[in-house]
């Protein structure tokens, strides 16, 4: 007789990168995700594809870069799927699985027809994770133990998204301040904030995870904690930074996978969904980029990726960019501007079309923040260099830029090696030229030929 397949529940909020305990931020308060690692496994060195929010979560769910599945930009900027993208959620449904959303998604305006969830709670985008966690906790209680068949459970948060709450539990002596941010009043007090959505979020999902023990489906569910990209600051979302795309990867399911267990080969978050394919019995389709972690984590042979990849295209601007990143090195390659501009061009333009059109940067959530405004005071941001190297072992704050220096020419000839490869074999436009903003992914099918 086949094994009974797992019921998955899966926590997703935005905005967070690591930024949990149990992943080194020490003065950050999360006891249910820190209990959930330590009953679980973790993943040290998992990264998004796209350090923003829609792209980022296009791969999550589709186990294919964003040019490859349509979502190149954020849903409600007009970017949707290609017609034959097919969502996580679809797949599961399609092997007989319940699947349900609780709270926010971000990966389409339609979301019923287009992802696969057939059945939808508590979908005010801008609901608390506490109103969230409540409504997917007394569904467990009432119906997830009678199912008469295995269940799908996505618990999506607006949390930890700007703008945050007034922070009561901490104050600015209280952050850890990261060491790409200068340590200014109105930096401390912004990550105060940013700590409290934390720890309110920690406990909504605390609350889900009390019903998923008191129903007694815990020993057979598997639970995800995981993040779309880092936190909305200056040098990590919307950047290839670590600290923009380095996100948590938490798995428990008892009796399958071994408990307080640490990982640390390169995961890409892409390889998620063939994972959980694989997991639950699902032929994984031969043309995902992503590739199944599961035999790493069943302790069989597992071939551990050279490196993982990046392809971004609009934030809320846009920025171009592709990016390689090893155990040893980081490659960033930006579109926006190339040599020759890059030494002349105003300091807040990012790119120029192919038309002549200047491409700006346009106010986002990162860009209001109190903690852009103090640095911005200091004078304009600097334009990204077309090309951008570092050693991640001596220099793993990514502070000097070696794509110029003899010493590292190896390190840059391999990369551009790998990420040429990657755009062939993905077909990146950006071989091509500009992609066009704002333009349904049924009028940019062309990109993918």
């Amino acid at each position: 007789m086949a094994a009974k397949r797992p019921n998955i529940l899966m926590f997703i909020p935005h905005d967070l990168g690591d930024y949990v305990h149990c992943y080194g931020h020490r003065a950050v308060r999360s006891p249910n995700l820190d209990q959930l690692a330590a009953t679980g496994v973790r993943f040290t060195d998992c990264f998004t594809s796209a350090p923003e929010c829609t792209p980022s979560r296009s791969g999550l769910f589709t186990g294919l870069y964003t040019h490859q599945n349509g979502l190149m930009g954020l849903t409600h900027r007009g970017w949707s799927f290609f017609p034959e993208t097919v969502h996580l959620a679809k797949r599961l449904w399609d092997a007989g699985y319940s699947t349900n959303l609780f709270g926010a998604q971000h990966e389409s305006q339609r979301m019923l027809g287009e992802l696969g969830y057939d059945c939808i709670f508590a979908q005010q985008f801008y609901a608390s994770s506490a109103e969230i966690c409540s409504e997917a906790a007394h569904w467990l209680e009432r119906n997830a133990v009678h199912e008469d068949k295995p269940w799908f459970a996505c618990v999506g948060f607006e949390d930890t998204h700007r703008p945050w709450r007034p922070a009561r539990d901490f104050g600015p002596n209280d952050v850890e301040l990261p060491p790409y941010l200068p340590d200014a009043p109105e930096v401390r007090a912004d990550l105060a904030e940013l700590y409290q959505s934390i720890l309110d979020m920690d406990t909504a999902i605390g609350r889900v995870l009390d019903a998923l023990e008191r129903t007694g489906l815990a020993e057979h569910t598997l639970v995800v904690y995981t993040v779309d990209h880092g936190i909305p600051f200056p040098r990590a979302k919307s950047t290839y930074y670590d600290p923009g795309i380095r996100v948590p990867m938490i798995l428990r399911l008892p009796g399958r996978f071994m408990c307080g267990r640490e990982y640390g080969p390169l995961i890409s978050n892409l390889d998620f969904t063939p994972t959980l394919l694989e997991l639950c019995g699902i032929t994984v389709p031969e043309e995902l980029e992503g590739r199944s972690f599961l035999n790493l984590l069943d302790g069989k042979p597992y071939a551990e990726r050279d490196a993982v990849y990046g392809a971004l295209y609009y934030d809320a601007f846009y920025d171009p960019m592709h990016s390689v990143r090893t155990k040893r090195y980081k490659y960033i390659r930006s579109f926006a501007v190339t040599l020759e501009e890059s030494a002349g061009a105003e300091p807040d333009v990012l790119a120029k079309h192919e038309t002549g059109t200047w491409i700006r940067a346009d106010d986002s959530d990162v860009q209001r923040s109190p903690t852009w405004q103090y640095i911005k005071r200091s004078g304009p941001f600097p334009l990204p260099p077309p090309e951008e190297l570092y050693d991640l072992e001596k220099d793993p704050l990514e502070q000097h830029n070696v794509a110029g220096t003899p010493a590292c020419a190896a390190f840059l000839d391999d990369a551009r090696s790998k990420l040429k490869a990657m755009m062939e074999r993905t077909n990146s436009p950006l071989l091509k030229g500009h992609v066009s903003p704002n333009l349904s992914s049924t009028r940019n099918q062309h990109l993918r030929h």
